[in-house]
């Protein structure tokens, strides 16, 4: 199942969103997403990796972004929520309709569709191809275009994701997850790739079901980096510990700097390191954009599959977020 929906990642580039209530549209100086887990990845993407991405920012929480009155009225306001049932997500749309803000919904069904409906509110209706939310980015970030109204920008993100063969990255993705075997991942990338070492996170959260973690250079060699002062008392602490760190030519000479430096010294250490480069092998062509966003996170998907394997996890669901959203309606 997840091998398949790696393998039709193109498709969704296929796809054309259409605005429901379209009327009701304006132009707007600012847009906010607000969305959770799988569906806050697509505005992450294209605030970091879309030229033409205008004034984007996204929210992850209840209600709405704490920012001036003015600037919320300036805005649209885009409920994003793959599954339509996201409590945050929700929760941000009543008060935006409640104080009367302009808003739009993207989801692909349930009570988000349904708020959309009876307010009769714009909104984008994403298609059912089975997958996960993380897996559906790039129907999340056409989505997020279209209700933006810049056609610059959903064309690059469409460009960009036929250009991408999902099966080149498989063999790196296995070889990288043989080294990650009984560890738990450190994924590090410059503040600049902050997305792509979150997305390697989840998808080894959520597909692999295992624990990882995240985090960016520079600022973790002002903190984090000393939690690997390794003692006699503190050795077992890292011992399971496997380093991976995202570079990309492209990064400031310093931040790469930092990598190398903060690479000899957990080898000194002992915890091992995987070296990724984001653009790609030296004998490929070399990625920028929402291109190398996308392979990133195609190898990410490889690696995460293989490690279910060996972990021998069912399926790519995510059963225990689904009971703790039980437990939070109870």
């Amino acid at each position: 199942m997840m091998n398949e929906a790696i393998m039709r990642f193109t498709e969704q580039f296929d796809w054309q969103p259409h605005v429901e209530n379209a009327t009701h549209f304006n132009t707007y100086k600012n847009y906010i997403v607000c969305g959770m887990g799988g569906s806050a990845l697509a505005p992450w993407l294209i605030k970091y990796y879309g030229a033409q991405s205008g004034s984007l920012m996204f929210h992850r929480e209840y209600g709405l972004p704490i920012i001036a009155e003015d600037a919320l009225k300036e805005s649209l306001i885009i409920l994003s929520s793959y599954s339509g049932d996201t409590e945050e997500v929700l929760d941000s749309a009543r008060e935006a309709i409640e104080r009367g803000f302009s808003i739009a919904m993207l989801t692909k069904g349930g009570r988000l569709l349904k708020l959309a409906q009876d307010h009769n509110l714009p909104y984008v209706l994403i298609p059912d191809m089975g997958l996960e939310p993380r897996m559906a980015i790039g129907l999340s970030m056409l989505g997020i275009a279209r209700l933006m109204q810049n056609i610059e920008l959903e064309d690059s993100i469409r460009a960009a994701g036929k250009t991408i063969d999902p099966a080149a990255s498989r063999d790196e993705g296995q070889r990288i997850a043989e080294k990650l075997r009984s560890k738990i991942p450190l994924i590090y990338s410059s503040a600049a790739n902050l997305p792509l070492a979150y997305i390697w996170k989840i998808k080894c959260n959520e597909s692999a079901k295992i624990p990882a973690f995240y985090n960016a250079f520079p600022e973790l060699c002002h903190n984090e980096l000393s939690g690997f002062d390794i003692t006699d008392s503190t050795r077992a602490l890292s011992a399971n510990i496997h380093a991976i760190f995202l570079e990309d030519d492209t990064d400031h000479p310093r931040i790469q700097k930092r990598m190398q430096i903060a690479s000899q010294i957990f080898g000194e250490k002992g915890v091992p390191v995987e070296h990724v480069n984001l653009l790609g092998e030296a004998s490929s062509v070399g990625r920028l954009g929402f291109e190398k966003a996308f392979y990133t996170a195609l190898l990410a998907d490889w690696v995460s599959l293989e490690l279910a394997q060996y972990y021998h996890v069912p399926d790519a669901e995510t059963p225990l977020i689904a009971d703790f959203k039980r437990r939070m309606a109870e």
